[in-house]
């Protein structure tokens, strides 16, 4: 693999003989991309194509269209008729079910999923490709390199990189030396701390330096903005009240959106007082008192429990977590197997190992938290977090997996479509996440009945982005 230094990998951001998605991010050159591609978009592919005789599941109402054709043009579902109508040559839709393409609702799309003790490279192209050979087709990053994060952005919108649609805050907005910086210095090679970090956090001590760094953000046009109400480790810094309230008011002047990391009760309230429009983790140290559910409720917002993140970190190093199909079709042998084998001397921030026994000792808990507060009114939308220990694509079906012990099956489905398309367009009726006429024709054709058992959504038979098949190409083990 060719070796570049620092001052070559700046350098090379506006070199234009460098293809534009090794322009976007400097740090992918650090990545040896010599794996196969896991998806491939065919250049002379029809702009027309009919999927037939396959069920179709709405998810807004739950109900099943069964023994359907679906046509598509353009990009565009255009009709969806009793099965017959498709021409020879259309994808066989039978013994399948047909779903809205799915949206994982929080991402870290230059991260990896490889343990940290392997010194993995994140590669954002892989990840990319990960996400839509599993079937995801929208991704909301909360948490990316500026400007790398919104070039990213808009050449997939272009069409100059296969990905899903991606939404992203760009860098989030912390306490100095708060959460992730800790983490970040820990897993970085310190060679590449001063590149990643300034671009990755916006560490704010005062109202005043939080406006300046909103509206230096926001001439970049994120979709939202993020704050850190956490402290990973414990006891790290956190962002004051008032400063955090601060950012969400110069965010809403901006005609921005906030959307904030918790970790526990006091963190929500704050969050919501703030006046944030989600929350982007769950409650996960503790379990929510019972005279708090209604408090949090009451602030109508939605939440993206992330619980496969955490199960991920509280089981490192015990085995007992198996590999799920996905993971091994889209995953290198050697990187699964690796995660059950930590070596004993794997580098930590301070207060690193408390928070890991603190995630193993709190059992369940989130998962009973999602229970209580989805019951009490709060929208779910399903998210994974994707990083060490949780792989893009995958992950989000992990996910799902975790949600189907709280949730009904079209209740995981909508938290997976309809409703975070919802949140990311602000609109009751978006273009996309749902199956009707005029709608974007993102789509997958899974085995079986999910409505019948979550587990099939993990069955992908075809993907269709932007009314294209893609070609699923599994990594050969």
């Amino acid at each position: 693999m060719k070796r570049y230094s620092l001052r070559a990998l700046t350098a090379i951001r506006s070199d234009p003989t460098v293809p534009p998605m090794r322009r976007i991010c400097p740090l992918l050159l650090l990545a040896a991309c010599s794996t196969p591609d896991l998806v491939k978009r065919i250049h002379d592919a029809p702009t027309e194509l009919w999927i037939a005789n396959t069920d179709v599941i709405d998810v807004i109402t739950g109900s099943v269209a069964r023994g359907r054709d679906v046509h598509i043009k353009s990009g565009l579902i255009a009709e969806i008729v009793p099965a017959g109508a498709a021409p020879a040559g259309a994808i066989d839709g039978r013994g399948a079910s047909l779903i809205p393409g799915l949206i994982d609702a929080h991402v870290h799309i230059n991260s990896s999923g490889d343990p940290p003790w392997t010194s993995p490279r994140p590669d954002a192209t892989r990840n990319l490709q990960s996400f839509l050979y599993c079937g995801v087709t929208t991704v909301f990053e909360t948490g990316g390199m500026s400007p790398d994060a919104f070039e990213l952005r808009d050449a997939v919108a272009a069409g100059k990189v296969l990905g899903p649609r991606i939404f992203t805050t760009g860098p989030l907005f912390t306490a100095p030396h708060g959460h992730p910086v800790p983490m970040l210095e820990n897993g970085l090679p310190a060679i590449l701390e001063w590149y990643v970090i300034p671009r990755t956090t916006r560490q704010v001590g005062s109202v005043e330096e939080a406006n300046l760094a909103i509206d230096e953000l926001a001439a970049l046009h994120p979709d939202a903005i993020k704050i850190v109400l956490d402290q990973i480790p414990n006891a790290v810094p956190e962002l004051t009240q008032e400063i955090a309230t601060a950012i969400v008011a110069r965010a809403r002047e901006k005609g921005l959106r906030s959307v904030a990391h918790i970790g526990t009760t006091t963190d929500a309230i704050s969050a919501g007082e703030a006046g944030v429009a989600a929350w982007v983790h769950g409650i996960y140290k503790e379990r929510i008192p019972d005279e708090a559910i209604a408090r949090l409720a009451a602030y109508h917002i939605p939440m993206v429990p992330t619980l496969v993140v955490f199960e991920g970190y509280a089981v490192v190093g015990r085995a007992g977590r198996p590999t799920i199909p996905l993971e091994r079709e889209t995953v290198a042998a050697a990187a699964l197997d690796a995660r059950d084998h930590p070596p004993a001397d794997v580098p930590m921030p301070e207060g690193g190992r408390e928070f890991l026994k603190l995630l193993a000792s709190v059992g369940d808990v989130g998962l009973d938290n999602v229970k209580r507060l989805h019951a009490a009114g709060v929208t779910i939308l399903a998210g994974s977090d994707s990083q060490a220990f949780t792989y893009h694509g995958p992950g989000l079906h992990r996910e799902l997996a975790l949600l189907a012990k709280v949730l009904t099956p079209i209740e995981v489905l909508r938290a997976a479509t309809v409703s975070p398309a919802r949140f990311l367009t602000k609109m009751e009726d978006p273009p996309f996440g749902v199956i009707a006429p005029g709608k974007a024709a993102d789509l997958v054709l899974v085995e079986g009945d999910p409505l019948a058992d979550v587990a099939a959504l993990s069955k992908v038979r075809a993907v269709i982005a932007g009314g294209v098949k893609l070609e699923r190409v599994p990594l050969a083990q």
